[in-house]
């Protein structure tokens, strides 16, 4: 009994081939606007050289040579810009630079733009034929020197040939390591990139047990107490967790976005705190649309709560301020305390929160302020950097809240304005 035959078309040479051509044609239509600007910058240095070098190759370069040196210029560099990205860049990204091999394919490249060389030089050399451009077939020229001397030189097809192709080859390895030494700073630069956001965003995911554990913590001193008030309290913390998961997501978020979710929090722990807790709000109202750290603002408040209002058996007050200042705007979160030992905890939050403000670009800085009663953590954040809009320090549009216990919860989405 014959072995059935196995169909190796899906691996065969031909279909290698025609994947390979498919990924090359791919590349050759797929660039970036810069790559096409710095491009084009370099054809046109590449033609006016080209023009001239015209005066100085042939002598008493009249107009109708000059127009016909623009011509032969545009078509010279015509072919170099097909040659570059056509055939020289495909090889580059398909063939050397993947995973850096360096190694043969290096042998491999250099042979490959010396055949491109020779092309390039042939086809160039054919124009040069055509009429009416037989008046600059480089193979009878007149050089003139500066003491007025003239040289005449006859140089056979063949040595131009090869003397031209070397030449255009020396180009292309000039323009491949143009061209590989810019890809390395961009791909550098997106690597970093990517990095610091996935540093920020690891950062940001490890707030997320600290925050649940805070907040089940406050539900289960209040299941002993009042079980109507936990019942209400795991309902507000549903409601605060689909805050939470939308905003985790991204790194950055906006003062308005981080006071949403950060006054979820304050009504939970306004069912739990009831009359020990007040507040102080004095938001700057151009200060809204400012971005900061995701969950800065609920990291700082967290703090401030369980670490200075909560051990205190009368309570305290809790002041959140947005002002703008010079070159930038500052968010301040200070509460009472007992004593410098009750407001110190482990600062992970704190830490997390320097460390993310470091990633971000521009200089910002987390400054601690601890006193006998009271403790006041200050972040200052440069403007333009990280948010919209102008800052005029020395003329905050505030909405200030007389320092009073909170009443029954509600939902605000921004600070309540006192008129």
């Amino acid at each position: 009994m014959s072995e059935p035959a196995t169909s190796g078309a899906g691996n065969s040479p031909a279909n290698g081939w025609r994947q390979r051509l498919q990924r090359w044609w791919r590349i050759s239509f797929q660039c970036s606007a810069a790559y096409l600007w710095v491009s084009l910058g370099a054809y046109l240095v590449y033609l006016l050289f080209y023009l001239l070098s015209i005066g100085v190759m042939f002598k008493v370069p009249s107009l109708d040579l000059y127009l016909m040196a623009l011509v032969r210029g545009m078509l010279d560099t015509g072919l170099m810009v097909v040659f570059c990205h056509f055939l020289l860049r495909p090889y580059l990204k398909l063939e050397l630079l993947p995973r850096g091999r360096y190694g043969s394919n290096l042998l491999g490249f250099l042979l490959y733009s010396l055949l491109l060389g020779q092309l390039l030089m042939l086809l160039s050399l054919n124009i040069a034929e055509l009429t009416p451009m037989k008046e600059l077939d480089l193979r009878d020229m007149t050089i003139q020197q500066s003491g007025g001397q003239q040289t005449h030189l006859q140089i056979g097809k063949a040595t131009l040939q090869l003397i031209g192709g070397f030449n255009q080859a020396v180009i292309f390895w000039l323009w491949a390591l143009a061209y590989v030494f810019w890809g390395t700073l961009v791909s550098k630069r997106q690597m970093q990139k990517q990095m610091h956001q996935a540093q920020l965003q690891q950062l940001t995911n490890q707030l997320n047990p600290h925050f649940l554990f805070n907040a089940l913590n406050s539900i289960r001193a209040l299941i002993y107490e009042d079980q109507d008030k936990a019942a209400a309290t795991v309902t507000q913390l549903s409601e605060l967790f689909r805050f939470h998961l939308q905003a985790h997501l991204k790194p950055l978020s906006t003062l308005a976005d981080e006071w949403q979710i950060t006054s979820q929090y304050l009504q939970i722990e306004q069912v739990r705190l009831e009359q020990r807790l007040q507040l102080d709000l004095q938001f700057d109202e151009q200060l809204w649309q400012q971005k900061l750290p995701t969950l800065s603002l609920l990291t700082l408040v967290e703090n401030a709560i369980k670490h200075g209002i909560a051990p205190l058996p009368q309570g305290g007050r809790l002041w959140i301020k947005s002002r703008p200042v010079a070159n930038g705007w500052q968010l301040i979160v200070g509460n009472s305390c007992a004593g410098l030992s009750s407001t110190h905890g482990t600062r992970t939050g704190l830490k997390n929160l320097r460390q993310r403000l470091a990633l971000l670009p521009g200089r910002h800085s987390l400054h601690i302020e601890p006193q006998l009663e009271q403790y006041q953590v200050t972040i200052a954040l440069e403007a333009g950097e990280l948010g919209a809009g102008e800052l005029q320090a020395g003329e905050p549009e505030a909405a200030e809240l007389e320092t009073a216990p909170l009443s029954q919860p509600s939902e605000p989405t921004a600070p309540p304005h006192r008129h």
